[in-house]
């Protein structure tokens, strides 16, 4: 079977007539069989109506040529389906023409019935042709929609040899009859052109939807396409990140090493300059490498909220220690306004909005004060941080893209002293992760307030913890690092310190290393190692040892998500470079105070392990998240020393 004989047509352009026309002529062809069946039906009536009336041979003359027609007609059908389906339209119009030179003729058969079958003297005669004429005329409508020239003609020879014979007859009663059957005509005619404008349209419409559904699949392809190179883009620049971030952080870990130590000697004032200057340019650049690492932390989806009840008053006194001096260097009046709320909440994360908030606030407001407060909303508790601005307010278009990355309002000179347009960015994701959303109110002249809301908690008993001591002193620590500066640095400095630091540069150093010598409090490993193993993969190994260090952490430049990722599936706390001398002191202390306490469960778990039934003990539990706790403990606390 052809395309032609599926209402397939070819592509437009191929078509030397208008396509709707080319579909027109197909449907035409297909819905054949239906007008044999009816032009058979009409033609058994007319046959078995007229026998008791006229002589069989009259009949049977009329019937041969009405067959004579139909083979005409299959004639037609074969000759169409013999069209190829890549024809321009050519043949189709032909096939078009033959078939109204078909319904010219079955209408001259049809019409002659009138002289043949309808004798006045018998004048239901004339009825029983009638009603076969009309019927015949009326069902040749449908059909004949697609290509009304044909039921112009069948039609119009029908009623025009009908009206002719009524004339013949000269009697008033027929002459109305057959004007009767003329008007009957011109009906069927005005529901043919009807009927034939819906078509064209319907079909006009199909091969519209045809090409928008082209075009749309054509758009579709590019999309996926375009989001194909968007995905290997988006791949390669985090490759790119994570191997840069690598690559940048390693000798800056190694210089905030080195400039740590170098503070650390008897130096002139001028020299003790020099170093500070140093420090703090050191310090500017890992605060940019933080700030990309906590939007890759976010983005790997490895920061989970754990939440408990917050006081909010303890929450404020926190930011106050923290930003109370630098306000007053700024000579602006921040508030804390004192409340008795309660929220659940992350305290860490909670901690951390708040942070970025009261960052922003003082960074944009040069005159007047800021607020933070806490207010009840029904069941919720509204964090807020209001600010007199830089006098302007926030724009209503701005509101929305000040928490994209990198957006800075009024700094188009990029001024690292105003940060670098992470903070809201970070704050907005961190709110996402607790369920809830910053929102900014802002008029011009009036500044900002921004508020997040969170569930409203009972009080609870807080244990306040007393200041951690200084654990350093003899501590025993083994550090893997590839890079010899960074094992240089680090020597030197921890041994002012007072640590007992064994280095070694890969893996069958650390275990002779660990062979050789008691027991090790801590191991820091780096991420990139020599050869095929990641600092990952050493930290495994070496946990498997009989003589295992106590506490273990993962050091790297890589800010990468699959790395996040990886350290959090293996339960490893990871820090980044470079690392400030006062946070790795700081870092040293959390962990040595993390493996004290576990070490002080110990007698806990072995006296009462007969009662847990399934899953890791109490001690086990203890382990990497109880080091992962120190970690979040320190940053918290070291952002801020």
């Amino acid at each position: 079977m052809s395309a032609a004989d599926l209402g397939e047509a070819p592509p437009a352009g191929a078509l030397r007539i208008d396509p709707v026309r080319a579909e027109c002529i197909r449907t035409l062809f297909q819905q054949i069989r239906n007008s044999f069946a009816a032009a058979g039906v009409v033609t058994v009536y007319m046959c078995a109506t007229q026998a008791p009336f006229h002589p069989w041979t009259e009949i049977a003359a009329w019937l041969a040529v009405q067959l004579s027609t139909q083979a005409f007609r299959v004639w037609l059908v074969a000759r169409y389906r013999r069209i190829p389906a890549d024809d321009d339209g050519t043949r189709l119009e032909r096939a078009a023409r033959l078939n109204t030179l078909y319904m010219l003729i079955a209408g001259c058969v049809w019409g002659s019935t009138a002289f043949l079958f309808m004798d006045t003297a018998q004048p239901i005669t004339v009825a029983l042709t009638l009603c076969g004429l009309y019927g015949i005329s009326g069902g040749s409508v449908p059909g004949n929609a697609y290509n009304p020239s044909g039921l112009y003609a069948f039609v119009g020879a029908i009623f025009g040899l009908v009206m002719l014979r009524f004339l013949l007859i000269g009697q008033y009663v027929y002459d109305v009859l057959g004007l009767a059957s003329v008007g009957y005509s011109a009906i069927l005619f005005g529901f043919c052109r009807v009927q034939n404008r819906e078509l064209r349209e319907g079909f006009a419409i199909r091969f519209e939807n045809r090409r928008l559904l082209a075009a749309l699949e054509v758009e579709k392809a590019e999309a996926e396409a375009a989001r194909g190179r968007a995905e290997k883009a988006n791949l390669a620049k985090s490759q790119l990140l994570a191997a840069a971030s690598h690559d940048l952080r390693q000798p800056l870990h190694a210089l905030s090493l080195f400039s740590g130590s170098l503070q650390s000697l008897a130096l002139d004032d001028e020299a003790k300059d020099v170093a500070a200057r140093i420090q703090a340019n050191v310090a500017a650049m890992e605060k940019l490498f933080n700030g990309l690492l906590d939007i890759s932390r976010l983005e790997a989806g490895v920061v989970q909220s754990s939440r408990e009840p917050v006081a909010c008053q303890d929450l404020f006194d926190r930011l106050a220690g923290y930003f109370d001096p630098v306000a007053e260097q700024q000579g602006l009046d921040l508030r804390f306004r004192e409340t008795d709320l309660w929220v659940d909440a992350d305290p860490a994360l909670t901690e951390q909005i708040c942070v970025n908030l009261v960052t922003n606030a003082l960074r944009y407001t040069r005159t007047g004060g800021i607020l933070v407060a806490a207010r009840r909303r029904r069941s919720s508790v509204s964090i807020e941080v209001a600010d007199t601005g830089i006098g302007i307010g926030i724009a209503r278009a701005d509101q929305g893209r000040i928490f994209d990355e990198f957006v800075q309002l009024g700094n188009p000179e990029r001024d690292r002293g105003k940060g670098l347009g992470l903070g809201l960015a970070i704050a907005q994701r961190l709110a996402a992760i607790m369920g809830s959303r910053i929102e900014i109110s802002s008029q011009p002249g009036k500044g900002s307030r921004f508020a997040f809301a969170l569930p409203r908690a009972q009080p609870a008993a807080l244990a306040r913890a007393a200041p951690a001591p200084d654990l350093m002193l003899g501590m025993r620590l083994l550090l893997i690092d590839d890079d010899a500066m960074v094992r240089e640095g680090a020597g030197l400095l921890l041994g002012q310190w007072g640590v007992k630091a064994a280095l070694a540069a890969d893996l069958a150093a650390a275990e002779a290393l660990i062979a050789e010598n008691p027991r090790f409090d801590i191991c820091l490993a780096d991420y990139r190692l020599p050869g095929d193993i990641d600092g990952l993969q050493v930290i495994a190994r070496l946990q498997a040892s009989p003589k295992a260090p106590g506490a273990f952490c993962l050091v790297t430049g890589d800010m990468g998500a699959e790395v996040l990722a990886a350290a959090d599936a293996a339960r490893t706390p990871i820090i980044h470079k470079p690392l400030h001398p006062a946070r790795l002191r700081a870092l040293l202390n959390h962990l040595a105070a993390g493996r004290a306490a576990a070490s002080a469960t110990r007698p806990f778990v072995e006296a009462h392990s007969s009662h847990v039934n399934d899953g890791p003990t109490v001690e086990k539990r203890r382990g990497p998240a109880h080091a992962a706790g120190a970690i979040a403990r320190w940053r918290r606390d070291s952002d801020h020393t």
